[in-house]
């Protein structure tokens, strides 16, 4: 009696391989559509976050500089500028005919609905409270936020 090895694949092996590479596809499918949908940014959010992130990287260098003082501030009505002036000869202006802030003649951020400023004293220093509402990516959508920045005098 002569029994011969016979090597290779049968039809149930190869089913076998079939069904279990049919279910790791699936499995990575499913697991990359919940990465991706919980890791993909909102646009709107990312537009928000990216121009008030601009602004306040400009703006809290310049509250922060040695000696700095608030020499003037002037929220206009409308459509007149709203700006403020530091001691350092810095200027921080919004202009609504532009949608945007700007330093000395630099744009720091753009889609800017409105900006004013507040001159307040927290804890003995001066401090300003800057309210900004920033247009997302639909007409419909905007949001505002408002930061109290201390100077240190």
């Amino acid at each position: 009696m002569n029994i011969k090895s016979e090597k290779g694949i049968t039809l149930t092996s190869l089913i076998i391989y079939v069904i279990a590479m049919l279910i790791t596809v699936t499995i990575i499918t499913v697991v990359t559509g919940y990465f991706k949908k919980n890791v993909n940014p909102d646009p709107e959010t990312y537009t928000f976050m990216g121009e008030f992130t601009k602004f306040q990287s400009y703006f809290s260098e310049e509250v922060n500089r040695d000696k700095n003082k608030i020499l003037e501030i002037y929220n206009g009505e409308g459509t007149e500028q709203s700006y403020v002036a530091f001691s350092s000869g810095n200027q921080y202006t919004f202009v609504p005919n532009n949608h945007a802030v700007y330093q000395n003649n630099v744009k720091i951020a753009s889609g800017v609905q409105t900006c004013k400023f507040k001159e307040t004293n927290e804890n003995g220093k001066s401090a300003i409270i800057v309210t900004l509402e920033i247009k997302g990516n639909s007409e419909t959508t905007s949001q505002i936020r408002t930061t109290t920045y201390t100077l240190n005098e």
